[in-house]
């Protein structure tokens, strides 16, 4: 019999089930530190999850494919039965915009002729100033942090947004229109011309690295949207 001692992190990264909220993860975790003498040396992969921290005996394989196998059956299982809920795990008013961060468990169902299935594993849900949106990726802290910028840009879209509508402008050429050469770079706030849309686009630098500029403009078409485009400062035009 056989005590398991490692974490999740140990778990091979193409073989992990997150089941729901981080607690019950079941995977595959690879030893070679048995001697050669040793009953289990010719079964270094064994079976990872919680519930065999109480010392009974973990599934040992000889093959990865076979551990890996095992593991997804039981994850299956335990998705198709579980009674878990969505719990919430963050929730936050950043700039007068609050947004809410679940904790989704894993799914999993059975067509009623038993002859297909699916499945979900444990991801983030989100809920942005009251409705549902797409979650960024990442742990935790880094879709909070991803969620902050979304916010501060929006609100920047929208201070911007007054001047962009004067400045409206679709070109198909920019033939002969004087630029940034190399060596020289937009500043936040120029007036420059961005390809997007099969247009050039007139607009407002918005935000400068070493190599690339971004350019917020709106359309004549909508013009209360405002888009972004980034581009090498080389391909922008001055506008």
């Amino acid at each position: 019999m056989q005590l398991v001692k490692v974490t999740p992190d140990d778990l091979k990264p193409d073989t992990k089930w997150i089941l729901d909220q981080g607690l019950d993860t079941i995977g595959v975790v690879e030893r070679w530190d048995w001697p050669a003498s040793s009953k289990f040396a010719d079964t270094p992969y064994e079976l990872w999850t919680p519930s065999y921290r109480s010392g009974q005996p973990v599934p040992r394989f000889a093959t990865l494919d076979e551990a890996v196998k095992a593991a997804d059956e039981i994850a299956f299982e335990r998705a198709l039965n579980s009674m878990l809920k969505p719990v919430e795990v963050h929730r936050e008013t950043y700039r007068s915009v609050e947004f809410v961060i679940t904790r989704n468990p894993a799914t999993a169902g059975k067509s009623a002729s038993g002859l297909s299935s699916f499945r979900t594993f444990a991801r983030y849900g989100l809920t942005y100033d009251g409705r549902g949106a797409q979650c960024p990726s990442g742990d935790l802290e880094a879709i909070v942090k991803k969620l902050r910028v979304l916010v501060d840009v929006q609100a920047a879209d929208r201070e911007m947004q007054p001047k962009l509508r004067t400045l409206i402008d679709a070109r198909l050429s920019a033939k002969g229109m004087p630029g940034w050469d190399a060596g020289t770079a937009p500043k936040v706030g120029d007036v420059a011309y961005v390809y997007g849309h099969g247009r050039y686009r007139r607009g407002l630098v918005a935000a400068v690295t070493k190599t690339r500029a971004t350019v917020a403009y709106v359309t004549a078409s909508n013009p209360t949207a405002v888009h972004r485009k980034a581009d090498k400062h080389a391909e922008l035009v001055a506008g």
